[in-house]
């Protein structure tokens, strides 16, 4: 089921770059942690370091320091299972190949890696801690294209796999999961342009509520509790329409958390978060718009180049975050 904090206390993860910037995240309010491996930040995170998980975890305040015997006042640690950032373009074609598909030795070291976290001792699964992760694989189910590849979409049995090997820890589906509705988009244009003249099929929106269907049945098929999304390619706020159609869509059945994150930041998550819940509760009733909104949580790095050029944790800019978030988190119920 999807996890509601406490009264008054902001739904925000952070995910971090080592262990390092940890026990500071948590102490200015986030209730979630996704440790990354440290310097990944610029290939969009990958698996950490067992020790790295060590530091954190021996980092961060326990539930006594909360003074509460609650789990729900704990926080949580999310390990990324990503064995590689992004490939470069085909040397050949000088085409960006497809992010999140990956080779039988890739998909043996993310098997591999789940393992060493699950049985190291430091994740709890009582208290919420698990992964996040993604496998897609090239789809070419356009009828019109002839077997061309024409985008990516969730690789159920793989990703199935990594879920029954990681029980009994939380699993969330990446942003994996904009790569795959958001090529769903493409092969839109390829069906539009090969139909015959005055046959162009369904609309965009309607492709687009299709392709979310489609990869939120494929998500829930593979066993995952969360799912962190942009809404689709891009940032969070550009897809903010988007991004209230999936929350609802989960809402209905209430086994699958939505963590909204690209580009959250401070000055714009009051007008996200104005913009989703409002999406959300134009077309809904207000026990639906509810559920959607208590479903969301809300992802952001919270860094900033130092003077070095490095990306460093920034505390300010975390504070502000999580003062924007409560704001939200005491709005009016409709």
């Amino acid at each position: 089921m999807a996890t509601v904090p406490p009264s008054g206390r902001p739904r925000l993860e952070i995910p971090i770059f080592g262990a390092d910037s940890g026990q500071v995240a948590a102490s200015l309010g986030a209730l979630r942690l996704e440790l990354n491996r440290a310097g990944s930040y610029a290939v969009g995170g990958t698996t950490p370091t067992l020790a790295e998980l060590a530091a954190l975890v021996a980092s961060i305040p326990s539930r006594q320091s909360h003074g509460s015997d609650d789990d729900d006042d704990d926080i949580t640690v999310r390990v990324m299972i990503r064995p590689r950032g992004a490939p470069p373009p085909d040397h050949q074609t000088h085409q960006q190949q497809p992010d999140f598909v990956y080779s039988a030795a890739e998909f043996a070291t993310m098997r591999a890696g789940i393992l060493r976290f699950a049985e190291s001792g430091l994740l709890r699964p009582e208290r919420g801690d698990g992964f996040v992760f993604g496998v897609l694989q090239p789809r070419t189910t356009c009828s019109s294209c002839e077997g061309e590849v024409v985008g990516v979409e969730v690789d159920v049995k793989r990703n199935a796999e990594l879920v029954r090997l990681a029980q009994p820890f939380k699993c969330v589906f990446h942003r994996a999961f904009d790569d795959a509705v958001g090529a769903g988009v493409d092969d839109g244009e390829r069906r539009r342009a090969a139909a015959p003249a005055g046959e162009t099929g369904s609309s965009g929106r309607d492709e687009e509520e299709e392709e979310e269907a489609v990869a939120l049945a494929a998500v829930r098929a593979c066993g995952f509790d969360g799912i962190l999304t942009s809404g689709g390619l891009g940032n969070a706020l550009a897809n903010v329409g988007r991004l209230a159609r999936i929350a609802m869509a989960v809402a209905a059945e209430g086994d699958v958390e939505i963590i909204a994150g690209g580009g959250v930041r401070s000055g714009n998550v009051g007008v996200l978060g104005a913009g989703l819940f409002a999406a959300a509760g134009s077309s809904v009733s207000a026990a639906a718009a509810t559920a959607a909104e208590d479903g969301v949580w809300f992802h952001s790095s919270c860094l900033t180049a130092g003077e070095d050029g490095a990306e460093m944790f920034d505390v300010d800019e975390a504070s502000a975050l999580v003062r924007e978030l409560r704001s939200l988190d005491v709005r009016p119920r409709k």
